[in-house]
């Protein structure tokens, strides 16, 4: 774990010159020249809302029979957010929320989460905090006999307590073919398509928790999970090596898809409780890690909008006495207006000292 707690510090020293803190996002964008396939808007404020909703799975596997897993979902709301973006500076703000779907059915999930990001030319590094309170066992039909999704509800687990911090630090290799800040916040133009092989690192750290009393095996399948597999608890620390190609392609009504592709080899430590209390440590294994973008939309000189999914997943430990597999992702429907470039000149001075 010491290494894994060094690992996360230089990740936290190389943030430390900006971010922006968003409820949803802190991004710092420095100035970016101009090229054949990128048109910079570094001057230009913009404004968008978005709909956003993000969420979480766990999966413990019995490690005796690889196709028999116990799958807790929480039951998040979507939110609707406002974000200013002008220069270095991006402030967020979210408005308000929708009630989770069939909340009678599936329980009630409170939530939080924060994110930060570095997004340079080159360089960016992002990173996202969740945290969950509330579950629902989401394959029941899988491990409840004659369970019916018509009449019943999920099986609710409000004790189940998530938390969740995922950093990754990317480098481009062809930032004048290809814009991350195009991409994913339309702070740039991407004007013809193009892309670029990307390689990186990634920090996890996932902690699950719940009822000593209760394990989070369902009753029904303690005879199928060994006694010291039946766990209350579990730590995961997780660093991966990713390499991987992303790609926007663009046309000439200003609409575009970025692909973008980055699996990992990790090595994974960490520990989990059964309901023995005997802790179970497992150190330096080797594991499996993806990571998945797909956004596509409308980027004009002044309006752009779109849709942008998001997956990070993680296989489990298969020599671990218990094996987790876990995913988080998000989705986000966004619409925003581009104004008219600012003359810096006429701007006071304290502000173009700072950037802006």
């Amino acid at each position: 774990m010491l290494f894994m707690t060094r690992i996360a510090l230089i990740f936290l020293f190389l943030m430390y010159q900006g971010f922006f803190i968003d409820a949803s996002a802190i991004h710092l964008v420095p100035n970016g020249g101009d090229s054949v396939y990128i048109k910079p808007f570094s001057n230009r404020p913009q404004l968008t809302f978005e709909f956003a909703r993000r969420t979480q799975q766990f999966d413990l596997v019995n490690p005796a029979n690889a196709k028999q897993l116990v799958s807790y979902q929480p039951n998040t709301r979507v939110n609707f957010l406002g974000t200013f973006d002008y220069r270095w500076l991006s402030l967020s703000l979210g408005i308000f929320s929708f009630g989770a779907a069939e909340h009678k059915k599936k329980g009630e999930t409170e939530q939080l989460a924060l994110r930060f990001s570095i997004n340079g030319k080159r360089i960016w590094n992002s990173n996202v905090f969740q945290l969950f309170q509330g579950y629902f066992l989401s394959n029941p039909q899988n491990t409840i006999p004659n369970w019916n999704p018509q009449t019943e509800i999920y099986p609710q687990r409000p004790d189940i307590f998530t938390f969740t911090w995922f950093s990754n630090l990317y480098y481009c290799f062809s930032p004048s073919r290809f814009s991350y800040r195009a991409a994913l916040w339309q702070l740039e133009k991407q004007e013809q398509s193009g892309g670029s092989f990307i390689a990186g690192l990634s920090y996890r750290f996932n902690l699950i928790n719940s009822d000593e009393s209760q394990s989070m095996i369902p009753n029904v399948l303690f005879n199928d999970y060994q006694p010291q597999n039946r766990a209350v608890a579990l730590r995961q620390s997780t660093l991966t090596i990713h390499g991987g190609y992303v790609h926007s392609f663009v046309n000439s009504k200003d609409l575009f898809l970025t692909l973008y592709f980055l699996p990992g080899i990790a090595i994974e430590s960490g520990a989990y409780l059964p309901q023995d209390n005997i802790l179970r440590i497992f150190n330096s294994e080797g594991a499996f890690a993806t990571e998945f973008r797909f956004i596509t939309g409308y980027n004009g000189n002044r309006w752009f909008g779109g849709l942008s999914l998001h997956s990070i997943s993680f296989a489990g430990n298969r020599k671990s006495e218990l094996w987790v597999n876990t995913s988080m992702g998000s989705v986000r429907l966004f619409c925003g207006y581009r104004f008219r470039e600012i003359d810096r000149t006429k701007t006071p001075r304290f502000l173009r000292a700072i950037g802006l």
